[in-house]
């Protein structure tokens, strides 16, 4: 589906063009007995030659190039793990500030297994890389090579390639010492960028936009950004405030007269936004739209009446002649059989061009030549059954692991979004609305948070009833041969996060739930889906 994607055509240029960019650079620097140039060292006599050694090394960095590109798209490279908090910790205050590691922490944790993945890919590499050049790469290698050396040099007309690859033992253990650096370059620069891209969005301890002339505005346009990388950091500053800043805290309840509504107001849309597009996405799931256009209906259009006698069906240009020899009427027969096979109607069909003594003779070599467990094994049931088999083996093989819709990836895509998952800026949502609803009891000078309480109560009790339903109800695809359980564990952080904030949100406005215009039963109904009793509270 995401195959042709411009995303991931530009992943498989920008690795290939890395991998050229090193090979080139790489044999520049050699020295003249490495022997890397383009042409055969030869005397003034004899003529110029082609050298196929560095032909073999510049294909050999392509190869790997186009295996880390696989492996960055089947990875997701792209993806920077931003820290998700402990939401099933009973302490919900300051329960995030200790996730985030320094980036040198970070990449020496992962340097040890860095060089393990690195060393292995390398290796396996330049063992098969050898026979993949020969077999699928060598010629078309040699003649692109052999076109771009005529337009720099006088080559001859006809310049066989050679019967045996330049495989000595130096240019193998050269490709494969390249190799090794070139894949460290990738994954190390992989490595190191998503180390410092995920950093609070914190600066000398305070916001990011602390800074800014107008910070509940920059915030808003982050939280308003079309962007994922810039809403998922804004979403992340918000957590951060509604958790540790309570002067920005203030400050956004105290924003009444923004342009686009109060401050509160303008951050609640957008948290309600990403909150209620799980439920959007389990209706869509369960409901899709279809965009079939109506069917069109004929007009009912006038003929004129026939005056005439219908067209002939039989040959026009010469009347046919009975068939006189005996290949002439073996043509005639067969053909009558096939019209009559092409223009009769299912129903009246014969179930089979034999004839029913031929059949007989049939069975009598089936049952002669055949077991009856072959020919149950032959039957259209037994290869069938044969086929399942075959392919059910195939899915539970290392190969069949990118064909398997299992049943976590398939309520991912659904809960979290596709093709890029939600599940950090989902998380961030939902504890900055339960922090910032329950720190307005204090904080909230014109008392414009507790107007919205109704709407998050029951948008976090609707979420959370939806949620579990879907996981409950949701059907096992037929690939998925290694389903055991229904736990999906991005979706368990959701609802814990979730069930969280309702119980903050009861506890601190449960008294006041009358004022509100929140009914007993919708109270009954928040505490019993967020876990409560009637004592919690």
């Amino acid at each position: 589906m995401y195959l042709f994607r411009f995303h991931t055509i530009q992943t498989v240029w920008w690795y290939l063009f890395s991998a050229w960019w090193f090979s080139e650079v790489y044999i520049w620097s050699a020295s003249n007995q490495v022997n890397l140039s383009w042409l055969v060292k030869a005397g003034a006599w004899e003529k110029k030659r082609l050298n196929e050694r560095p032909i073999y090394l510049r294909s050999f960095f392509f190869m790997l190039a186009f295996l880390q590109a696989v492996l960055h798209l089947c990875y997701d490279y792209d993806r920077a793990f931003l820290p998700t908090a402990d939401c099933k910790a009973k302490n919900r205050s300051n329960y995030r500030a200790h996730i985030v590691l320094a980036p040198i922490e970070q990449l020496k944790i992962a340097a040890p297994s860095l060089v393990q993945r690195v060393l292995l890919r390398a290796t396996l590499a330049g063992i098969f890389g050898p026979f993949i050049y020969a077999t699928f790469i060598r010629r078309t290698a040699w003649s692109w090579a052999l076109f771009l050396a005529r337009m720099l040099w006088d080559m001859p007309a006809a310049v066989d390639l050679s019967y045996m690859p330049p495989y000595h033992i130096s240019l193998l253990l050269r490709s494969l010492g390249s190799g090794f650096l070139l894949i460290l370059l990738w994954e190390s620069s992989n490595t190191i960028f998503s180390a410092f891209v995920a950093q609070e969005p914190l600066k000398n301890g305070q916001p990011l936009t602390d800074e800014s002339r107008d910070p509940n505005g920059t915030l808003l346009n982050g939280l308003k950004a079309r962007k994922e990388v810039v809403k998922a950091f804004a979403l992340w500053e918000l957590v951060y405030i509604s958790q540790l800043f309570e002067n920005r805290r203030r400050l956004i309840f105290a924003d009444i007269d923004r342009p686009g509504g109060p401050a509160w107001v303008q951050v609640l849309s957008a948290c309600m936004s990403t909150i209620r597009g799980i439920t959007d996405r389990i209706n869509e799931f369960q409901n899709p739209s279809t965009n079939s256009p109506p069917p069109q209906q004929q007009a009912n259009l006038q003929y004129l009446p026939r005056i005439s006698a219908p067209l002939r069906q039989d040959q026009v240009f010469r009347n046919p002649l009975p068939p006189t020899t005996r290949r002439e009427k073996l043509e005639s027969t067969i053909g009558a059989i096939a019209k009559s096979y092409g223009q009769s109607p299912p129903s009246q069909q014969p179930s089979s061009p034999l004839t029913p003594r031929t059949n007989q003779y049939l069975g009598v070599a089936r049952n002669r030549l055949l077991t009856q467990d072959q020919q149950q094994a032959l039957s259209p049931a037994g290869l069938r059954a044969s086929f399942n088999e075959y392919l059910m083996r195939f899915l539970r093989s290392p190969l069949g692991s990118p064909f398997r819709q299992t049943f976590q990836r398939r309520v991912c895509t659904v809960v979290l979004g596709s093709p890029s998952s939600q599940f950090g800026q989902i998380i961030d949502a939902v504890d900055a609305l339960s922090f910032l609803a329950v720190a307005s009891l204090k904080e909230d000078l014109y008392g414009k948070v507790s107007k919205d309480l109704p709407v998050l109560i029951r948008t976090y009790a609707n979420t959370i009833t939806a949620l579990e339903a879907f996981v409950r109800g949701m059907a096992v695809h037929w690939t998925d041969v290694e389903f055991h359980h229904r736990k999906v564990d991005e979706v368990d952080l959701i609802l814990a996060s979730l069930k969280g904030g309702l119980r903050e949100m009861i506890r601190g406005f449960g008294r006041y739930a009358v004022e509100l215009d929140l009914s007993e039963q919708e109270m009954d109904t928040a505490r019993t889906v967020a876990g409560m009793t009637q004592e919690d509270t």
